[in-house]
């Protein structure tokens, strides 16, 4: 392995020969934008997923629900996304290739403000001559492009595959209402698939049609919910860039204590910088460091359509740059009104300390699961000065919790390390006998898999086992009564701290 190799180079090559993902249909040439996750990638994924719930659902007492993936038309109507769901796009007069045009213009070196319209699009492929890369001709006007993928419910009515999960919860709202006990404020959680037809995805994991998504309605009342009772998120530190100093040119980050960016009016709501301080909490268990990710406050041109404020959680990745992982946004009750409005149904309720009705606001966390997953194994990524590489996973995140190897492989060797493997009951086990007991230790150390636990000679005399440490190959003598009690505590994540 070349020592100028990009550290993301050998993650994709790792990912690949190491089964966590690849490229979806390669056997027909491939298709941009889709990944299939393996055995390995799926686990560490799950886990991930697991980790956000109980960050974000579980240790807030939130309800969690499952909704379908493909919706009536109406309902994205309602939304807003049938109308505004759009990327500027351009089409080659000869060979008919599509390209997403800010991308385009990127690659060109030509800067493209977010929220750019048609016309200055048009104005900046003219002036700059740019020309289709593929066959070197000239492009049609730039048009919008619709994110959603159409599909059919019956015979002949016109749905979408959605392209968020939310909207599953604000249809929903009246009965998750009764649910939560007919009070605020309530979070309603739903992890699961949805789709977005990129015109043309060109970063690998990191730009997908189809992926999953983490995500949290907070429904409350701006008049009386107008914060946690819990005031410890105010003593925390957030990394802003906040949408004032992009104005301004500036480009330097604010860490800033929370109670004082709420002085300085930063947030339009207390909900955002709590769910930030939360996301601060869920990253340190990620193990990406502080220093690698910042809460960047969008311009009123590049929010999308129904939020009155927006922050991205960014991570810095090596290939892309700042790159995007989660919003919060502050939807105040447009999901609501507009579903009220165009269904007919009462989306209001009563507020009986007020004597009001009113239509709830709406703070909404949102995590994409494959980009956490690809800057979790960014971060995690080690090349030591031996050349060993391996994964250095947090152990609750790990694809195996332990891997249990027979030092030899003969027959009463391996019969007491399966004795002892079937003992790791409450634990995901990798057992491995074939190869040399290095190879082993390497092959679980590329996958990140934290702990070993070897059978040798020793055992058979004391009943004790070798339990090795991934990260630093230090070893330890461990009684297997002691071993399940000591994986307990070595695989405990971290609580939030909010």
């Amino acid at each position: 392995m070349s020592e100028t190799k990009k550290k993301s180079d050998v993650l994709i090559e790792l990912a690949k020969r190491r089964g966590i993902f690849w490229p979806s249909y390669e056997i027909y040439g491939g298709v941009k934008g889709l990944i299939t996750l393996g055995n390995v990638g799926f686990e560490i994924k799950r886990r991930l997923e697991n980790l956000w719930i109980k960050y974000f659902v579980y240790s807030r007492n939130f309800q969690i629900i499952e909704s379908p993936v493909i919706g009536p038309r109406s309902v994205y109507v309602a939304s807003g996304h049938e109308a505004q769901f759009t990327d500027k796009a351009l089409k080659c007069d000869k060979c008919g290739s599509v390209f997403r045009a800010d991308h385009l213009l990127s690659e060109a070196g030509i800067n493209v403000p977010e929220g750019a319209s048609l016309e200055y699009i048009d104005e900046l492929v003219a002036n700059n001559m740019v020309k289709c890369p593929n066959c070197g001709e000239k492009f049609s006007k730039s048009f919008q492009w619709l994110l959603m993928f159409k599909t059919e419910i019956g015979l002949g009515d016109l749905g979408y595959l959605r392209p968020e999960t939310a909207q599953g919860i604000f249809t929903e709202f009246k009965r998750l209402y009764v649910h939560g006990r007919s009070s605020l404020p309530m979070g309603v959680a739903q992890v699961g698939m949805f789709f977005r037809i990129e015109v043309s995805p060109r970063q690998g994991p990191i730009r997908l049609r189809e992926f999953t998504i983490m995500e949290v309605e907070f429904f409350f009342d701006p008049e009386t919910n107008t914060g946690p009772s819990d005031d410890r998120y105010l003593e925390e530190t957030l990394p802003l860039l906040t949408a004032e100093d992009q104005e301004k040119g500036v480009s330097e980050l604010r860490n800033v204590k929370v109670k004082d960016a709420i002085k300085n009016n930063f947030f339009s709501n207390n909900w955002i910088p709590f769910f930030l301080v939360l996301t601060k909490s869920f990253l340190n268990a990620l193990w990406i460091p502080d220093g690698s990710y910042r809460f960047r406050e969008k311009l009123p041109n590049e929010r999308a359509h129904y939020a009155k404020q927006l922050f991205d959680c960014e991570v810095m990745l090596e290939s892309w740059g700042w790159t995007e992982v989660a919003g919060f946004a502050y939807r105040t009750d447009y999901d609501l009104s507009g579903h009220m409005k165009v269904s007919g149904e009462d989306m209001s309720i009563f507020i009986s300390s007020t004597n009001k009705r009113i239509i709830p606001h709406v703070v909404e966390p949102s995590f994409g699961a494959e980009r956490l997953l690809y800057a979790l194994l960014e971060y995690s990524l080690r090349i030591d000065e031996d050349k060993r590489v391996y994964l250095s996973l947090p152990p609750y995140l790990a694809p195996f919790d332990v891997s249990v190897f027979p030092l030899l492989s003969k027959p009463e060797f391996i019969a007491k390390a399966k004795e002892v493997a079937d003992r790791l009951d409450g634990f995901k086990v990798n057992f491995d006998d074939s190869g040399s007991i290095g190879r082993r230790y390497a092959r679980a150390d590329e996958i990140g898999i934290p702990f070993a636990v070897t059978i040798d000679y020793q055992t058979f005399s004391d009943n004790t086992v070798t339990l090795r440490f991934r990260d630093t190959k230090e070893q330890r003598r461990i009684s297997i009564d002691e071993l399940s009690r000591e994986l307990s505590r070595l695989l405990s994540p971290a609580k939030p701290i909010v």
